[in-house]
């Protein structure tokens, strides 16, 4: 597991051990810092019929039970994954439901494990409800997200919150090395350094649009050279992206010293403002841009 999730892996693995976990967790944190695999090594740890307690405040799942080596297989009988690439419809809550409300086939826990339940439309949540409510015997459901706003109040109010952290700068450092990343653009790092998963991603496949291409066009805005609308839309394709650029850009200028930091934090205001804008599916991308850029030019 790694390192900045270890220490709450180990917690629930406690709990568990004590019978003192709650059946539903929301598993919430930044996108691209592991809660998949979090919950793989979580449902794991549930599942195995032997579980190993090594000291204190360390345990594990043995690797050698039935339960395991199913797991190792990829065809555990009692561990049910839903997700989708875009949305999840109710048939396929139903379908999970349906399968854990029958008996455990290896005599032991039951997991669900649901994918950016952020995702769920409106009935497939209200259909989760019930078993959130009044699960079966030894069943966990483990909900994953990075956007926690978009779950309904409903499901927020049934479900235990655990918090994953993201590592810190030298922790994501060490990790990218041990990787076999080493030097990565210093940019790369604040933009994407709270979520290692998905800055080896971009390292892999760089984004179209640089920092270095948004601070030149920048300069070019500034210098009467460029249209905030022409940049726009250019750039809204990666719209959450660009206004973290943006971000970068501000504060890189704030540290220099400005000779007017208040237009500066005012900018900065309308960044964190476009952030959760952007959070919304139907929100026209290239106008929130254009509202940021405009003001670099008053």
């Amino acid at each position: 597991m790694y390192s900045w999730l270890q220490r709450s892996l180990q917690q629930l693995y406690q709990r568990a051990a004590q019978h003192k976990l709650h059946h539903a967790l929301l598993l919430k944190g930044l996108k691209g810092i592991g809660k998949s695999d979090f919950a793989e090594q979580l449902g794991r740890y549930l599942l195995c019929s032997n579980k190993q307690v090594v000291a204190q405040t360390e345990a594990a799942p043995c690797g050698h039970c039935q339960s395991c080596l199913l797991l190792n297989a990829g065809n555990h009988p009692d561990l049910y994954e839903i997700r989708s690439e875009k949305q999840i419809g109710v048939d396929a809550i139903r379908e999970a439901i349906k399968k854990l409300t029958g008996s455990s086939q290896l005599s032991g826990a039951k997991v669900l494990v649901i994918h950016d339940a952020h995702t769920m439309t409106e009935s497939s949540a209200n259909a989760l409800l019930k078993t959130l409510e009044e699960p079966t015997n030894n069943t966990f459901l483990l909900l994953l997200s990075d956007q926690t706003e978009r779950l309904l109040p409903t499901i927020l109010s049934r479900c235990e919150k655990v918090a994953l952290p993201s590592p810190t700068k030298q922790a994501c450092i060490d990790w990218l090395n041990q990787q076999g990343y080493q030097n990565v653009d210093e940019a790369m790092l604040r933009l994407y350094g709270a979520s290692p998963l998905l800055l080896v991603e971009r390292l892999v496949t760089p984004p179209k649009i640089s920092y270095q291409d948004v601070a030149r066009g920048i300069e070019s805005l500034q210098a009467g050279s460029a249209d905030p609308a022409d940049l726009a839309t250019k750039w809204q394709e990666d719209a959450i992206n660009m206004v973290k650029w943006l971000q970068i850009w501000l504060l890189e200028k704030l540290k220099k010293g400005p000779n007017h930091p208040e237009s500066l934090w005012q900018m900065h205001k309308l960044c964190v403002s476009a952030n959760e804008q952007l959070r919304n599916p139907g929100v026209n991308k290239t106008l929130v841009l254009v509202n940021i850029l405009q003001s670099m030019v008053k």
